[in-house]
């Protein structure tokens, strides 16, 4: 017989809906092409960095292939607007409820006592809800990101067109906003978002939600415990409705055999 741990192990939960993945895959695929083919422009005097347009085939080419990922990402941003709309009217504009990637105060608390935790000083760290600080940090990191590169990237795209009609310095400064926000974006992908969700110790070589869409017990119990305690409670509530409707039918069953 299996033990409370190895069934904690086995068991796991809807984390992430089909919908949702698609949603974070294309935006994966996007930013992947986005900076393969932008890093030589910001890097022209590093000479490797032209085999990347050479085995594209060109710089037409990966040229192409950026101002499609773009409009792809934009496009993928648009519909998760839409789909953010969806939920507000699902959950009949109870913002909270609909859209739980908003920071709270607890946030505010949970990394400050995550701080604490970290540097000695708290024993434990905070019980985080379904989504902690640092995922919220994560998810608005597009929101502040995509249309500085989007509003940027419109104006290097078509330079003429927006040069009469905006300053002088509009081409300049739409550049320097999208160099350095893509070499943010960039690093914080790779420094933060990629250490969070795969080089974690606890999650090395790769957390699977992204693909599977599920999170197992042992997992959601750790990282996301105000969580894991609802669906128990959930869970708890359901067994004695049923074992309540049970219970009903076997007092009633005598009446309808007779």
């Amino acid at each position: 017989m299996a033990t409370r741990s190895e069934a904690a192990r086995v068991r796991s939960f809807q984390r992430l809906s089909l919908f949702q993945r698609v949603q974070h895959i294309v935006m994966l695929v996007t930013f992947l092409l986005l900076a393969l083919t932008g890093l030589p422009l910001r890097f022209p005097d590093v000479s490797w960095m032209g085999g990347v347009y050479a085995a594209l085939g060109g710089l037409v080419v990966a040229r192409t292939i950026h101002r499609s990922a773009a409009v792809l990402m934009v496009a993928d941003g648009a519909v998760h607007l839409g789909y953010l709309g969806w939920l507000l009217v699902q959950h009949r504009f109870r913002v909270l409820e609909a859209w739980p990637m908003i920071p709270t105060v607890k946030d505010a608390r949970d990394w400050w006592d995550t701080s604490l935790y970290y540097f000695g000083i708290r024993r434990t760290l905070p019980d985080y809800d379904r989504f902690n600080f640092r995922e919220k940090f994560d998810y608005f990191a597009v929101f502040w990101g995509l249309p500085v590169m989007m509003l940027s990237g419109l104006i290097l795209w078509f330079p003429v067109f927006f040069g009469n009609m905006l300053p002088d310095m509009a081409i300049p400064m739409s550049y320097i906003a999208h160099s350095d926000e893509a070499i943010l974006a960039i690093s914080a992908i790779v420094v933060w978002h990629f250490y969070n969700v795969h080089y974690n110790p606890d999650k090395f070589p790769m957390s699977w939600v992204w693909l599977t869409g599920r999170i197992s017990e042992e997992e959601i119990a750790r990282e996301h415990p105000l969580e894991h305690e609802r669906i128990l409670a959930a869970e708890r509530e359901q067994d004695r409705g049923d074992r309540g409707d049970r219970g009903a039918a076997l007092i009633t069953e005598p009446t309808k055999a007779g």
